[in-house]
C-alpha cells in the first residue's frame, strides 16, 4: 500500500509522540482504510532508520538529466528560426548527447515543451491567401447582416469512396500480450490496393437535411463541365428544390474546375439568377469552410467502413448500397447537420481574421 505524505505524518506522530503500536494506530483510524501490514512496515522503518523523509542530496547522483544536457536537448529538439524541419527527434538526440531516449523526453517535458502532430493543409500562394481573406470577409459580412441566411443555403461537394477500407494509422491500434511478431497477421496488417475502384458521390447539405447521394462517375464517366452541368440540371438542383418548395434557397459550391467553368457559371446565372455564390465570391482552397468537407463526409465514411478492417467491398454496387443505407440515418439528422452549418459563419470569419491562413488550429 502507498501512503500519502499526510498519512505518513499521522503514523509518525502517533508512533513517536503517543507511543502507539502499529496495531493501535491502524485500529484508531478506521476511515483511512489502511492495511495493517503496511502500517507495521512503516513503523519498523521508523524504528530502524529514523525519519522516512528523503534527505536532500541523498540517492544516486544525477548524470543524465543534468542542466547541461537539458540546455543541449532544448537546442536540438526545436527547429532553427525560419528553418522548419531542422529539429531532431528524441531518438536522434539520444546518441548525440549520450543519454537514453526516455531521459531526452524527460528533459523536454521538464523544460515545458509539448509535442503536437503536424497538420495537412493546402499549399497557398500569397495571391490565393489574399483572395481567401477578402472573399471570406465578404461572406462573413453578408451572413452577419442576416443570421438566418444559413437556413437558405445548399452546400454542394463531391467525395470519393473506395472499395478498399481506408487506414487511419493514428487510431487503428492493436493490443496484444507478447511481441509484435506474435500478433496474428489478420489483426496486425492492413491490406491495401492502390488500384482499388472507387465511386464518386455528389450531394448537397442544407438546413432541411441532405439531398440523396448521386453517383456521378458511373461507367467510368469523368466529371467535366458538360457532365457536371447535366448533373446539376437533371438531378442536383431538382433534388434541392424538393427541400425548399418555394425555391427560396442559395447554392454554394467550391472552386473545382468543373464548377467554375464558363459553361456551368453561365447555366447557373440563367437557372438560379442571383441565388448562387459565383466562383469569384467563394474563397479558394477552402474545404475548411464547406460543411460537407469539415463534417458530413467524415461522418458518412466512418459509418460506411466501420468494423470492416481487411474486409473490402466486393464491388461498386455493394459499396453504393452501404452508402445509401448510412445516408438515410446521417442525412436526416437535422440537429447534427444544423449544428455543423452554424459553424460556417465563425469559420469564414476566422479565415478572414487569420489573413487566409489555415484554421484547423481553431476547430477540431
Amino acid at each position: 500500500m502507498v501512503f500519502s505524505s499526510e498519512d505518513k505524518a499521522v503514523i509518525k506522530n502517533d508512533f513517536e509522540e503517543k507511543g502507539w503500536t502499529a496495531y493501535k494506530i491502524w485500529k484508531e483510524h478506521p476511515t483511512k482504510k489502511w492495511v495493517l501490514r503496511s502500517v507495521q512496515r512503516l513503523v519498523n522503518k521508523i524504528k530502524e532508520t529514523g525519519p522516512f523523509e528523503r534527505r536532500p542530496g541523498s540517492g544516486r547522483p544525477v548524470t543524465a538529466t543534468t542542466e547541461e544536457n537539458g540546455v543541449l536537448v532544448e537546442m536540438l529538439i526545436c527547429s532553427q528560426e525560419e528553418s522548419p524541419g531542422t529539429h531532431k527527434s528524441p531518438q536522434g538526440i539520444a546518441p548525440m548527447v549520450g543519454i537514453s531516449r526516455s531521459s531526452v523526453k524527460r528533459l523536454v517535458k521538464r523544460r515545458g515543451y509539448k509535442q503536437f502532430k503536424r497538420l495537412k493543409t493546402p499549399r497557398m500562394s500569397e495571391t490565393t491567401r489574399q483572395r481567401r481573406t477578402e472573399r471570406s470577409g465578404r461572406l462573413a459580412d453578408c451572413f452577419e447582416k442576416n443570421p438566418r441566411l444559413i437556413e437558405k443555403c445548399a452546400f454542394q461537394d463531391e467525395k470519393d469512396f473506395t472499395l478498399e477500407v481506408p487506414l487511419n494509422p493514428q487510431n487503428d491500434r492493436v493490443y496484444f500480450k507478447g511481441d509484435k511478431k506474435d500478433v496474428p497477421e489478420e489483426n496486425l496488417f492492413h491490406q491495401t490496393n492502390r488500384q482499388s475502384k472507387k465511386v464518386m458521390v455528389s450531394a448537397c447539405l442544407t438546413w432541411n437535411g441532405a439531398t440523396q447521394p448521386f453517383f456521378v462517375n458511373e461507367n467510368g464517366m469523368k466529371v467535366n463541365a458538360v457532365t457536371y452541368k447535366k448533373h446539376l440540371e437533371k438531378k442536383l438542383i431538382p433534388s434541392v428544390a424538393k427541400l425548399f418548395p418555394h425555391e427560396n434557397w442559395i447554392f454554394l459550391q467550391d472552386g473545382a474546375p468543373s464548377h467554375g467553368s464558363n459553361l456551368v457559371q453561365g447555366f447557373m446565372e440563367e437557372r438560379l439568377r442571383k441565388r448562387f455564390v459565383k466562383k469569384t465570391d467563394w474563397p479558394p482552397s477552402s474545404p475548411d469552410c464547406n460543411p460537407l468537407d469539415y463534417y458530413f463526409w467524415d461522418a458518412v465514411k466512418a459509418e460506411v467502413y466501420r468494423g470492416r478492417l481487411n474486409n473490402p467491398f466486393e464491388n461498386e454496387e455493394q459499396l453504393k448500397r452501404k452508402i445509401k443505407s448510412v445516408w438515410k440515418k446521417i442525412g436526416s439528422n437535422h440537429e447534427i447537420i444544423r449544428k455543423a452549418l452554424k459553424q460556417f459563419l465563425p469559420r469564414v470569419r476566422t479565415v478572414n481574421e487569420n489573413n487566409g491562413g489555415c484554421i484547423k488550429l481553431f476547430y477540431n
